[in-house]
């Protein structure tokens, strides 16, 4: 649950849980979650970022976590407004770097082609959009009617059904399961995300991610190699959708690399940011930056 160092603010979107660390004057870092976990999967690495310098917001998306879970659509436009009024709220100004972890980066990828002067650079952890993985109760959760009766009756057991594909160590499952079960039965937790996967692209936005790739966004995309939960794409269809991003991928770790291998995602990550941060971005062709190719 919430900690001290967390706060709240009462946006037009919803009220929104979020955190601040880092230096004030520093490139700020904006880590966005995905469909069902709250801000704390980013715990460990949005602290590292932070102690390397960087000012670093995490925030609960509308409907998870401890912010507010209105009753509407939870459709692109929503995840989008929220984040804008967040950010307008906390740096009015300037570009940010944005980091999201499978669902969030839907979310992130449609902030950036509405708004790419906001943008310094786009980070995926494991994006959603290349199809996600769905066991046959989710399945029928996206089913109207049906799936709203199945929510009600099992909605909590299917989310934690879930949560073993997300790593093979039973260590981070068990502290997964421990930090996310308070959240899991929070009041419109679960009719938000039934909302969330039934309107939101997450089996196809190749369209929307090559549109900001197109732009010279600089992208890195970071992916474990036996993630369960949204398996990395084939490597054409990778390549058709994220041409010029640079892909990180780490063997023997799932859905959560930067849970599994903290230091070397981190690694990747601080190097990625500080290469794009204005006065020490690096110059490079496009052609140099084409490695959307595995590791």
């Amino acid at each position: 649950m919430p900690d001290l160092t967390d706060q709240f603010l009462d946006l037009p979107a919803g009220r929104t849980h979020y955190r601040l660390d880092g230096p004030a004057d520093a490139p700020l870092v904006v880590f966005v979650p995905g469909a069902t976990l709250p801000m704390f999967v980013w715990d460990g690495l949005a602290d590292t970022v932070a102690a390397n310098g960087h000012r670093v917001l995490r925030y609960d998306l509308i409907g998870r976590g401890a912010s507010a879970a209105p009753r509407i659509s939870y459709d692109a436009d929503a995840f989008d407004r929220q984040l804008t009024e967040l950010l307008d709220h906390v740096q009015p100004t300037g570009p940010v770097h944005l980091v999201a972890l499978a669902f969030g980066a839907l979310v992130t990828a449609r902030f950036t082609d509405r708004r790419p002067e906001r943008v310094a650079s786009l980070t995926y952890v494991a994006p959603d959009g290349f199809g996600v993985r769905m066991s046959p109760a989710v399945r029928l959760m996206q089913r109207p009617v049906l799936g709203d009766a199945l929510l009600a009756v099992a909605g909590t057991a299917v989310l934690l059904s879930r949560l073993p594909d997300y790593s093979d160590r039973p260590d981070i499952v068990q502290a997964l399961r421990s930090r996310f079960r308070p959240y899991a039965t929070a009041p419109g937790f679960q009719r938000a995300v039934l909302s969330s996967v039934r309107r939101m692209p997450v089996h196809d936005a190749g369209t929307l991610y090559r549109r900001n790739d197109d732009r010279g966004v600089p992208t890195l995309v970071l992916w474990g190699r036996r993630d369960r939960v949204t398996p990395m794409p084939e490597p054409e269809r990778l390549r058709t959708a994220l041409p010029h991003a640079k892909l990180r991928v780490f063997d023997g770790t799932g859905h959560l690399p930067h849970a599994e291998r903290p230091a070397e995602v981190a690694a990747a990550l601080t190097s990625f940011l500080q290469a794009n941060t204005a006065g020490t971005a690096v110059p490079e062709s496009r052609s140099e930056a084409s490695t959307v190719n595995p590791d």
